[in-house]
């Protein structure tokens, strides 16, 4: 579901509940935005035998880019280097394995972390050893209209700046707009999280560009992301340059509590802003680390978050994590992405420079007040059948009472990976929501908010069945005494069927014959069911005891005597008949 648009209204309240007294700065859209310029994705196959001993050939693009990746089993360790054709050679720079930074799910057949090269049209890959197999890059053009755009942005942000005195609220931040972010939707809506760490990262790319490069920069990377990667957006909430330019990453993440793609098995709990460029063994400069203090000392406390000392986060795994999944992992506020993953990510040089990234901001943070919040949960149904909506509704409320209107809140299921949302909602003006999780399997329900200036609330989890949901038919109505009848149908959740059958006597009555037993290995089952005497049969499939018991309609079949016609004399079988 989207977040709620930050209206002047709405934003006003933010800032009055979290202490604050401005509002980040929206820089205007460009001129060009009515007939977006999209950026171009293109590619070029490799094969092993382009490697001669352990560089390629020169290899000229199909087209100019303007940045690059790349994607296959033999990406690991591999150096690019790019030039305008006949121009000259920039550095080798090393493909960085780009497996950090991903969902908490993982992203499949990931590719490297992309390279920006600024207009170029051939390059050279160069392995420690040939490849065996093939390697696909992958390139992203950015128009020059986009580019042009970008950098009038960026131009804008930069007075803005300047007029910026040391007032609170967060400091300049280009939006999507500006940068040319709406030429790369997301794939879906955003997800909604809570924000107590922000990671800081660095992009891998070269550290060689003007602040009129960045804009495109971020642009390109976005395309990558989305495209190359496969995921919803671009995967960091933030990029900051060098010049200490701020840029809006996944959509929707400046004021909302948005899950990214940056740091695997903590996105849920996290903002992450990424440097442009690659700073293991370059530091990065005053102008970034002071924009990042800026920036995380108002977004912290916008969600309820100190921006100094330690949080304790429940690892949510992945085979980047340094943690299993379930793992209590504390976590430095301000914490460098390799104190959660397995990575280098955000370079030597960079992640020495947290400690006085964290002092900076511990100096400018204002001392927010967190407001107190609720959330509460009508009473739920104890059971529902499989495959069925599980209704669900309740209400966010304020520490004096007031409702909470256009809150994000997450229905959360738990189970063996922790928490996960099954559905969204968003409060109406009396702080109200209503939502409707397809239930098929049982399990604890709660709901889950993150209140802009206030504490995180969740409600206690209630434990709801999943009654089994079973259907029976019968192929025919009529078989001879002393053959079998086949009952099929189908049961979900899995469990033991149970046919009862029962034969009428004289009185009219029906007298239990036996009861039969299959234990289906799938959700369809069958059973042969004999019914050796002429007569009246009623089968009754069910399954389950007590709360958990379902019943299918019952099945009424006559067993006739030999030489008796097996047509029956109305159609349907599922009433006494004859």
């Amino acid at each position: 579901m989207d977040a709620p648009p930050l209206t002047r209204r709405r934003a006003l309240a933010l800032g009055a509940a979290a202490g604050l007294t401005s509002l980040w700065t929206r820089a205007p859209a460009p001129a060009w935005a009515g007939r977006l310029v999209r950026p171009r994705g293109f590619g070029l196959d490799v094969a092993p035998g382009a490697f001669s001993g352990r560089r390629t050939a020169v290899l000229r693009a199909p087209r100019r880019f303007d940045l690059l990746g790349v994607r296959g089993a033999a990406a690991a360790g591999l150096e690019v280097r790019v030039r305008r054709r006949g121009g000259t050679w920039s550095p080798w720079v090393p493909l960085g394995a780009g497996a950090h930074h991903r969902p908490d799910t993982g992203s499949g057949d990931h590719a490297s972390d992309p390279v920006w090269t600024g207009g170029s049209d051939e390059l050279q890959l160069r392995a420690q050893r040939a490849p065996r197999t093939a390697v696909r890059v992958h390139f992203v053009a950015v128009p020059a209209a986009a580019r042009r755009a970008g950098a009038r942005a960026t131009a804008r942000a930069a007075r803005a700046a300047r007029a910026r005195t040391a007032q609170a609220g967060p400091p300049p931040i280009i939006p999507r707009a500006a940068w040319g972010g709406d030429a790369v939707v997301p794939r879906a809506a955003p997800e909604y999280g809570d924000v107590q760490v922000a990671f800081v990262h660095h992009t891998v790319t070269a550290n060689d560009y003007a602040p009129t490069d960045s804009a495109a920069i971020v642009l390109g990377i976005a395309k990558y992301h989305r495209d190359t990667n496969g995921w919803n957006d671009i995967g960091y909430n933030f990029l900051v340059d060098k010049y200490g330019q701020i840029f809006e990453g996944r959509a929707g993440g400046v004021d909302q509590a948005i899950i990214g793609a940056q740091a695997q098995g903590y996105n849920s709990h996290s903002t992450g802003i990424s440097n442009l460029g690659t700073y293991s063994d370059v530091a990065q400069t005053d102008a970034a680390i002071n924009a990042m203090a800026a920036l995380i000392a108002w977004k912290l406390p916008l969600h309820g978050a100190p921006v100094a000392g330690q949080v304790v986060l429940t690892s949510g795994g992945g085979a980047d994590n340094r943690y299993p999944s379930g793992t209590p992992v504390t976590l430095q506020r301000i914490s460098g992405h390799r104190d959660g993953d397995s990575t280098e990510c955000p370079g030597n040089a960079l992640y020495a420079q947290l400690p006085d990234l964290r002092a900076r901001t511990l100096a400018i943070a204002p001392g927010v007040p967190v407001v107190a919040a609720s959330i509460a949960l009508d009473p739920v149904p104890t059971g529902v059948v499989y495959g069925e909506v599980l209704p669900v509704s309740g209400s966010v409320h304020r520490g004096d009472g007031s409702p909470v209107a256009g809150q994000a809140v997450q229905l959360q299921k738990q189970g063996t990976q922790g928490w996960v949302t099954v559905a969204r909602a968003v409060t109406d003006a009396d702080g109200g929501f209503i939502a409707g999780p397809v239930w098929r399997a049982a399990g604890r329900i709660r709901a889950r908010a993150a209140v802009p200036g206030a504490a995180v609330v969740v409600t206690a989890g209630t434990q709801v069945a999943c009654l089994p949901a079973l259907e029976a038919k019968a192929r025919t109505t009529r078989v001879r005494a002393g053959r079998s009848l086949t009952v099929q149908g189908s049961v979900r959740p899995l469990a033991p069927v149970t046919v009862v059958v029962e034969r009428q006597g004289s009185d009219g009555r029906y007298h239990r014959v036996r009861a039969l037993v299959v234990r289906p290995r799938a959700a369809k089952f069958s059973i042969d069911v004999a019914l050796r005497r002429p007569g009246l049969y009623r089968l009754t499939p069910r399954t389950g005891s007590g709360t958990t018991t379902a019943r299918a309609s019952a099945l009424y079949v006559r067993a006739v005597r030999p030489g008796t016609s097996l047509t029956p004399p109305s159609p349907g079988g599922t009433a006494p008949g004859p």
